[in-house]
């Protein structure tokens, strides 16, 4: 079961906060991500998203959007802010009526830790994921 258990609103915003997200309830899922291109977008070893339903979720500020296009084929879209650049949504074509925030933007170190690693096979060899994260070695169906 994904953590917190609480139905409370939690706000995300990019890094100079003029963009904000807010979100209410327990996420549906939250997952971390070790493809290239998520490596890439982040400039980081993975991604580290909570997804939600998009009726939980409200966006304030300006935003420009990306789309791009996974391994599968499918679309993958995220919004960033124009002044500061940070991911603060991210849509897919896999997952319609849903909105991943990145973790990160909600600056909270008790949120929940990733229930599955996407693109294990993938992953630096240095980083361990505690064993009760599930793992797909490529992107999930």
């Amino acid at each position: 079961m994904t953590e917190p258990t609480d139905l409370r609103e939690r706000t995300a915003s990019c890094g100079c906060r003029n963009v904000t997200v807010r979100t209410s309830g327990k996420p549906l899922e939250v997952h971390a991500c070790s493809c290239l291109n998520c490596q890439r977008e982040t400039g980081s070893a993975f991604s580290y998203y909570a997804v939600y339903p998009e009726a939980a979720v409200s966006i304030a500020g300006e935003r420009k959007t990306w789309r791009r296009h996974v391994d599968s084929g499918r679309w993958l879209e995220t919004e960033f802010c124009p002044t500061c650049g940070v991911t603060v949504i991210s849509r897919s074509e896999h997952s319609p009526g849903t909105i991943g925030i990145p973790v990160g933007c909600y600056a909270d170190p008790s949120f929940a830790k990733p229930e599955t690693l996407c693109w294990a096979s993938r992953h630096h060899h240095w980083l361990q994921f505690p064993e009760s994260v599930a793992r797909s070695e490529t992107e999930p169906d």
